[in-house]
């Protein structure tokens, strides 16, 4: 009985541990710029219309897989806050993959410090605390992929293959385990399940009838992505080039958000499994299906982001897309620290002092950036804070701004703003553009249109038509017209 409180005293501490800041990030910080504003918008589009009774199979289709849109605006049919339901819905998911990380952690070392260690590393990650407060499908569906991990070394395939179809109707990221499971379970057990097949292959033939039901094509999606792609790489110099320095730069963001510690411990971790299954030194490791099967899913997930990026079907590996390889692979870290008191200790300590070097590393780095976007977030509140008090609403002024986080936090309708989408980038024009849509207030940002056209003008055509009102450290800057 006292083994079994403790038990629930220590689940209640890590749930308050991993839950805590994430919640509380979920409220308090406003979303990063892009993604997940476009993820908020097609929330309260199903939103709208499961409420109004017209909601169709069709309108499950769009540029990303529907199940996490889809089960926030069920939610929010009910309580409403479309955008706070889909946060505070991906902070209880970075939540549970905090613990399943202690549990996986658990399984693989049997040691209960060594799975504090890895709980401790992604519960308190800056990067994983922020982007569960973020309304986008990554965190939620590195849940499922490690649930469907737990399940598979549980030996339940058919749960296993539950998570996967789940994960499958969030993003394509999971399709590649309907091939893996079945030949995991091959290599473990000599058998695969046909019944866990066939639900794991359930996600990509319901995407496909969506798909169908919306446009007539069965294959729509993969026509709308590669579109997208072709267009964001015309657009973007930057990421339509392939040069050495791009991708250099692309694989540190890897390594940034994954964690040198991580890489090293799994490729470490690999080599051993292989060197002790060719060597048959050890039968009791090659028995235990836990080790092998969190490398399949690390290392197959690891390579269909290479894949996808090197085949240039994804332009550029940002940080989120590697979080749940952060997730996968601290498991693995814990098991490495474990299996070093084997070696000799000169060899352990020096592997050790540096994994954990990089460990602490990694989480100072990330806590400067989130201690940077946070400053952001502070400056985009200034701006946003002028924009509130002098807007009338209901007035024909307008403000110029592409700035989704500004747009939100002013809280102004949304047909009180214009955006670059439309607007002509030549200098004359822009000011010929600004007066049409009666701008009264012009936000100016780094890489914007507004950049662009400012710099054409100069400082002395810039004075005659503007005035600055708001600046900051950043160089975000609001000006008021003056025609």
């Amino acid at each position: 009985m006292i083994d079994r409180s403790r038990q629930y005293l220590l689940w209640g501490a890590l749930l308050f541990i991993a839950g805590f800041p994430r919640v509380l990030a979920a409220f308090l910080l406003p979303n990063e710029e892009g993604d997940p504003y476009a993820y908020a918008q097609a929330i309260d589009m199903m939103r709208a219309s499961l409420v109004g009774g017209t909601f169709t199979i069709a309108e499950l289709f769009g540029f990303w897989l529907p199940l996490y849109q889809f089960i926030c605006a069920l939610i929010t049919s009910v309580v409403g806050h479309p955008l706070y339901v889909a946060k505070v819905l991906s902070a209880i998911c970075g939540t549970g993959v905090c613990l399943l990380v202690f549990q996986l952690s658990s399984v693989l070392t049997a040691s209960k410090r060594f799975a504090l260690l890895a709980f401790a590393l992604i519960a308190l990650n800056p990067i994983h605390v922020m982007y569960s407060a973020f309304s986008m499908s990554d965190v939620p569906h590195a849940l499922m992929v490690m649930s469907s991990l737990y399940f598979a070394i549980k030996n339940r395939w058919v749960l296993a293959a539950a998570f996967v179809a789940v994960g499958g109707l969030m993003r394509p990221e999971s399709w590649l385990f309907i091939v893996l499971m079945p030949a995991l379970q091959l290599f473990l057990h000599r058998r695969v399940s046909v019944t866990s097949l066939l639900i794991s292959l359930s996600a990509p033939l319901i995407w496909l009838y969506i798909s169908w039901s919306a446009t007539g094509n069965a294959l729509e999606y993969f026509d709308v992505r590669s579109d997208y792609v072709r267009d964001l790489l015309a657009r973007d110099a930057g990421l339509a080039s392939f040069s050495w320095r791009a991708v250099f730069a692309n694989l540190q963001t890897l390594l940034y958000s994954t964690g040198h510690a991580v890489l090293i411990a799994c490729l470490l971790a690999l080599l051993l499994l292989i060197w002790r299954m060719r060597s048959r030194s050890n039968r009791r490791f090659e028995s235990s299906g836990s080790l092998p099967s969190i490398l399949a899913y690390f290392f197959s997930s690891l390579a269909f982001l290479l894949a996808a990026y090197f085949t240039r079907n994804q332009p550029a590996i940002f940080a989120r897309y590697c979080l749940v390889l952060f997730a996968l692979g601290l498991p693995v870290l814990a098991w490495m620290f474990v299996t070093t008191a084997d070696w000799k200790p000169a060899r352990a300590r020096t592997l050790c002092g540096l994994l954990v070097g990089l460990c602490v590393w990694q989480w100072a780095v990330q806590l400067r950036d989130g201690a940077a976007f946070i400053n952001l977030i502070q400056e985009k509140r200034i701006v946003a804070d002028y924009l509130k008090g002098q807007l009338i609403v209901g007035s024909n002024r307008r403000v110029f701004c592409d700035d989704d986080t500004i747009k939100l936090m002013a809280g102004i309708p949304s047909d009180s703003f214009v955006r670059s989408s439309g607007s002509p980038s030549e200098s004359r024009s822009f000011v010929d553009y600004l007066k049409e849509n009666q701008v009264e207030f012009v936000v100016y940002e780094g890489g914007s249109v507004a950049q662009q056209a400012f710099r054409d003008l100069g400082e002395v055509a810039i004075d005659g038509y503007f005035q600055l009102v708001a600046s900051t450290e950043t160089d975000l800057r609001l000006y008021r017209t003056t025609f």
